[in-house]
């Protein structure tokens, strides 16, 4: 009698590889189309929610908080003011508060060269309020990802939203 070998051959494992690839080519590229779409919301969500906290924050404390915009990241913080008179001077000094910083998943960047605050293109902050210094006319934020662009805007009234 002869003994039967188990296991697999090259040619049965060579197969099973080639099927595997070929559903892996099918199903990743709407997968990582639906990621990116997913990281990009996310991070918007984020920075929403991140500014309407900056608002109470702002309230609560009774405190001017700024909104520093990177194009990776961006951070809260109050500015209690070292400028003239003890005027906010829009620069975070080393006794003033660190409310949040917040880095960006990998692709997604605040178009910093869009930003066009009035008094400081890339920073924005809010008073005891809640209402944002100097914006006259909505100011949107544009949060871009390869081909996707999603924007917030700010009122002068303070009210953020998405679109």
């Amino acid at each position: 009698m002869r003994r039967k070998e188990s296991g697999l051959t090259a040619f049965e494992l060579a197969v099973t590889l080639a099927i595997i690839a070929i559903m892996a080519s099918v199903t990743m590229p709407p997968y990582l189309k639906w990621w990116r779409k997913a990281q990009l919301s996310g991070a918007v969500a984020n920075l929403a929610a991140d500014l309407e906290m900056a608002k109470t924050q702002a309230i609560r404390e009774n405190a001017t908080v700024v909104v520093e915009f990177n194009a990776g990241n961006y951070k809260l913080f109050f500015d209690t003011g070292d400028g003239e008179g003890g005027a906010p001077n829009w620069s975070q000094e080393s006794d003033e508060g660190l409310i949040l910083k917040r880095h960006l998943p990998p692709g997604v960047r605040i178009d910093t060269g869009a930003l066009d605050f009035p008094t400081e293109s890339a920073k924005t902050r809010f008073n005891s309020r809640g209402i944002p210094f100097d914006i006259i006319a909505p100011e949107t934020i544009p949060i871009k990802q390869a081909d996707e662009n999603r924007q917030i805007t700010i009122n002068r009234l303070g009210s953020i939203d998405v679109d």
